[in-house]
């Protein structure tokens, strides 16, 4: 898949600037690759239809009673999204749901085992938020939020495309403009992985949005 060179590129990266030996360099969700479609997720988890919880949509999986990081869980639920709009449903994000009296702590301690020490000054924008201006995601509670991220929009988009990149890509992204284009590619990250505790709220985000937004919107320059 075209998004694997992005990738790819990005891995050479880390490995040339960062010490880290640890594991998972692409932040990508256990047994899967970011460029997976549906049948591919149920044959590496080994699941069947009847392993699923009554959701019948060819862009979700939801999963139940599985440990992960240490911990158990009360869902796994997959999400795949074709933004190239041409029947392709590829992974575009997966929410880990966990019970409230998970110890969390522990699950970040198994996080880092794999994706290494996570950013303590990363922050991210959820797309398609029904929010009309940009808003970071803030916790409201101090130490609520750990995050991982690969790669920062910005460092894809050559000088000369910005503008057609900032008008395609506020189509994603709720208030996204001329004003605060510049501190959105500098702050997003291509793929980031969120553990999230606010209020006993107790989830992981793997998501791979702006690494698929960036490939769709990168197509159209070829078309």
């Amino acid at each position: 898949m075209k998004k694997y060179s992005i990738i790819a590129l990005l891995t050479v990266i880390l490995l040339c600037s960062c010490t880290s030996d640890k594991g998972n360099e692409n932040l990508e969700f256990p047994k899967t690759t970011w460029d997976m479609g549906r049948e591919e997720i149920m044959k590496a988890w080994d699941l069947t239809e009847e392993d699923l919880t009554d959701f019948e949509r060819e862009d979700v999986i939801v999963i139940q009673g599985h440990e992960l990081f240490g911990e158990m869980t009360d869902s796994i639920n997959f999400q795949f999204y074709d933004f190239g709009e041409d029947g392709t449903y590829e992974l575009m994000q997966v929410f880990v749901n966990y019970p409230p009296d998970a110890d969390m702590d522990h699950v970040s301690e198994e996080m880092q085992k794999i994706y290494g020490e996570p950013d303590p000054d990363m922050s991210f924008y959820y797309p398609y938020s029904a929010l009309e201006s940009l808003s970071v995601y803030e916790t409201k509670e101090p130490g609520s939020m750990t995050n991982w991220g690969l790669g920062n929009v910005g460092d894809l988009i050559p000088a000369k495309e910005q503008e057609y990149y900032r008008g395609q890509w506020a189509f994603y992204q709720s208030g996204l403009n001329e004003d605060n284009w510049d501190e959105f590619k500098e702050n997003s990250k291509l793929v980031r992985i969120s553990l999230l505790t606010d209020g006993g709220w107790n989830r992981v985000e793997f998501n791979a949005a702006n690494q698929m937004i960036y490939e769709t919107i990168k197509n159209t320059l070829k078309d």
